[in-house]
């Protein structure tokens, strides 16, 4: 979600009545870029970089600097840029405390559109209470200027400070070692990954306007990307309101999985070099099935789990198979269905049914949710695929993590092309028409997929224009996010009726059935990773061919029963934490309610209030608060508006609290009647 504020300060420069501009320094911008090395190497050698491209300029151009330093009247720095001031030319220091005091109070983190010299920056991460901070700055060469113009060490060194650079180069996220620190030049989407490494649910935007104004095209750019990444976060905190529960229940039945099977992270870069097809369920599918067995032969297939039915019918059984969905509708794609060959890779909060789905092996990735992390963090991590809203991204991610490349794409369509919405034999398809009647006919759902998402006209990879809705554009946005970067593979759709990706490319399936047979190759690989998989957990090799999933999780073996051990001790660890903040957040909407009381009796609370100021110590302490703040919705559903006296200040902790103390018990009695329960 995003809260939108008033553009931010600059308006005409007036005339200059201070005392003499300050010159810059080349040992303080040095000084500065050391600071910035610490977290972001790549970034600071851009910017040392874009600091000599700068003064070389400005010496051809006869010394004039890109910006103008001004020193306002109370001795601060300040500057202009392209004739508009950058800050207030009397105190930007107060005017950067108020903007900052203008953020609501439930915004976790803010887009900066234009860093000027920091002062917007420092009154920011001045508020305090975990507030970050993403700078998107048009030119390395601006922000070199403004590194020479103030000691801004304290500041570069901050962990909640990122950077997204465009220009000739560089991009930063929140901090040295996740954001992408490297000397490729940002597209404004560069936005989306910091602000998904921030962690970031709902933030502000304040803009500079002399540098908006500077660079207006480049700006719009990371403005419309934050609003998609803003309409994103909605979507997922209403889809948390209507599944959050449904998750942890998943996961409570599934702790066993967490700890039996592998991760991912083993089939990382097992690939390399072999390209992939990845199969969605969209109608440009069909076009494909026929070729699948000589596609099969080129390329490692790796299916979504709403096309397996398609993929069965023509006898073609895919290499992955990838579901991650936890509602019971998705677990009926697959239900009475099997897929003896096939590698699963699912989500501990899966419906649980798909751990008993027959299939030779199956693996986790890492957990999307704070549950689950909670326990991979005693059992080691499974191995992070992204999560784009589709299980498609999932599967593509899958591609990429085990060193595919190219990336074909069959059934993206992300549209419905000439009226279609799913593949014929998809169970959308099968169910539609097997349950269409005189009144309510097939078509009556069919039109429901065609008009209930919000539809609009986009352009087709044909260039003609094809009909999609919101929902899917968002799908859209995610591919484009991710294949803006470098390190992305090369990604091509077949569906040149399907809905145009920036980034993604066009390909024929004349162009992969050109490509030499690869199968002998990729069959080895894929039983190399069985075997060795198996060899890890104790089971033999001839159980795994038919077993199933549940065969090759139930083998008692040393290695299984260790992670099983590490699982069931996680999950004692993380009861006996959940027991504790369920306690102290009951007391706490307890002693708020009698502190309510007491205020209006007229009686003495100072007691009460230190206590609730030792109680909200002890609950921010916890090792469970990301657990049991999944459940929670936003502070500003709690809360409201902001409390106006002492009274409604109360009131809203009351209500905070006891919140807190519900999702704490919630999962206490979901992870309570789990399997793994008791057994450490």
């Amino acid at each position: 979600m995003m809260a939108v504020l008033p553009p931010g300060p600059s308006g005409p420069a007036g005339p200059a009545s201070t005392p003499a501009p300050p010159a810059p320094d080349p040992a303080l911008l040095e000084a500065n870029l050391a600071a910035l090395a610490g977290r972001q190497p790549g970034l600071a050698d851009l910017l040392r970089c874009a600091a000599e491209g700068l003064m070389k300029g400005a010496a051809e151009a006869g010394g004039s600097p890109l910006l103008k330093p001004l020193r306002t009247a109370s001795g601060l720095v300040t500057a202009t840029l392209g004739g508009l001031h950058l800050h207030s030319a009397h105190d930007p220091v107060t005017e950067a405390t108020r903007l900052a005091a203008s953020v609501p109070p439930a915004v976790d983190s803010v887009v900066l559109l234009g860093f000027g010299l920091g002062y917007q920056a420092e009154a920011l991460l001045a508020r305090g209470r975990g507030l970050k901070v993403l700078a998107c700055v048009a030119e390395p060469a601006l922000l070199a200027a403004a590194l020479s113009l103030r000691d801004l060490r304290d500041l570069l060194a901050r962990e909640e400070l990122g950077f997204v650079v465009g220009g000739t180069g560089g991009t930063g996220g929140t901090n040295g070692a996740d954001g992408a620190d490297g000397a490729d030049g940002a597209d404004p989407s560069a936005v989306v990954p910091a602000l998904d490494a921030m962690g970031s649910s709902l933030f502000s935007i304040l803009a500079n306007r002399a540098e908006e104004k500077a660079r207006p095209e480049w700006y719009s750019g990371v403005r419309a990307a934050a609003e998609r990444y803003a309409s994103k976060e909605t979507i997922n905190g209403n889809t948390l309101k209507r599944f959050g529960r449904l998750w942890v229940r998943n996961l409570a039945h599934n702790m066993g999985e967490l700890g039996r099977l592998p991760g991912v992270a083993r089939l990382e870069g097992r690939f390399s070099g072999l390209p992939a097809l990845v199969l969605a369920a969209g109608p440009s599918l069909d076009e494909a099935l026929p070729r699948l067995q000589e596609l099969k032969e080129r390329c490692l297939l790796i299916a979504v789990d709403t096309s397996l039915r398609s993929l069965l019918r023509e006898g073609i059984e895919p290499d992955f198979l990838v579901v991650v969905d936890p509602q019971y509708w998705n677990w009926r794609h697959l239900e009475g269905l099997s897929s003896p060959s096939s590698l699963l890779v699912s989500e501990s909060a899966s419906w649980p049914a798909v751990f008993r789905f027959g299939c030779r092996a199956a693996f986790l990735c890492s957990s999307l949710f704070p549950l689950g992390r909670a326990i991979e963090a005693r059992t080691g991590a499974k191995g992070k695929l992204g999560a784009g809203g589709s299980v498609t991204t999932t599967a593509w991610d899958l591609g990429r993590l085990v060193g595919a490349a190219p990336l074909y794409m069959a059934g993206l369509d992300l549209g419905f092309p000439r009226g279609a919405t799913h593949a014929r034999a998809s169970l959308f398809e099968q169910r539609a028409i097997s349950g269409g009647r005189r009144l309510a006919p097939a078509e009556t759902s069919h039109a429901a997929a065609l008009f209930s998402g919000g539809p609009m006209w986009a352009p087709a990879n044909d260039g003609e224009r094809i009909r999609t809705d919101k929902r899917m554009t968002l799908y859209s946005w995610w591919f484009e996010s991710r294949l803006c970067h470098a390190e992305a593979p090369e990604t091509l759709n077949l569906s040149s009726h399907g809905l145009a990706i920036p980034g993604m490319g066009l390909a024929s399936l004349d162009e992969i059935l050109a490509l030499p047979p690869r199968r002998a190759e990729i069959d080895a690989i894929l039983d190399a990773a069985v075997r060795e998989t198996a060899a890890e957990a104790g089971a033999a090799a001839a159980e795994i061919g038919s077993a199933g999933v549940a065969g090759v999780a139930g083998v008692a073996s040393a290695a299984g029963m260790a992670g099983m051990a590490a699982a069931a001790q996680g999950l004692s660890d993380l009861l006996a934490e959940l027991a504790a903040t369920e306690e102290k957040a009951s007391r706490a909407a307890e002693e708020a309610a009698q502190a309510r009381l007491d205020l209006a009796a007229g009686r003495d609370i100072s007691a009460r209030m230190a206590r609730l100021d030792g109680y909200d110590r002890d609950l921010l302490a916890g090792s469970a608060n990301e657990v049991v703040g999944f459940l929670l919705p936003p502070l500003s559903e709690i809360m409201g508006e902001g409390a106006k006296s002492l009274d409604e200040g109360l009131r809203c902790s009351e209500a905070l609290y006891s919140r807190v103390a519900e999702s704490a018990l919630f999962h206490i009695k979901k992870l309570e009647a789990s399997d793994l329960a008791g057994a450490s």
